[in-house]
């Protein structure tokens, strides 16, 4: 309740000084997917793709592929959570250096990786890391379902 009402202050507080305001994409339980995220996301998938986003369709087909996708990812990361999965804050970091080289690399360089962002690499790197964090968790958590999964070929035959 107590995150709510620090919301809607917030809310009043940009709105009363006629800033832009973040627009919600999605809703997961208590997770809120930003406009802004999501936008971040197309981008990013449409560098390391190395696709056109200025082609309306190429465009559509991204932002409902990433929407999905940060979607599922919220569900799973709320049943992670009830089985109280974690990660070490040193995966995080490692696995979020490595997106970043990868982003980098892919962009031609920092300032493009700057660019594709629309923010500093340090700033995304802060804004990033709890995302990182959820993914990490996700991950983890479809693996160990995955490990406990059993098929026997009379199964296979059956399905």
């Amino acid at each position: 309740m107590k995150i709510k009402i620090l919301l809607l202050y917030g809310f009043c507080l940009c709105f009363s000084q006629n800033k832009t305001i973040d627009g919600i994409a999605a809703i997961v339980e208590d997770n809120i997917i930003l406009k802004s995220d999501l936008s971040q996301m197309i981008n990013i998938t449409a560098t390391q793709n190395r696709l056109n986003i200025n082609d309306p369709n190429v465009y559509k087909e991204i932002e409902n592929r990433v929407i999905n996708s940060m979607i599922d990812q919220k569900v799973i990361l709320e049943m992670a959570i009830l089985d109280s999965m974690v990660v070490e804050e040193t995966e995080v970091d490692q696995a979020l250096e490595q997106q970043i080289e990868n982003l980098i690399f892919e962009s031609n360089g920092k300032e493009n990786a700057e660019k594709v962002l629309g923010q500093s690499i340090n700033s995304f790197r802060r804004e990033f890391w709890y995302e990182m964090r959820d993914r990490l968790i996700t991950e983890k958590y479809q693996q160990m379902l995955l490990l406990d999964l059993k098929t026997t070929r009379k199964d296979v035959e059956a399905f």
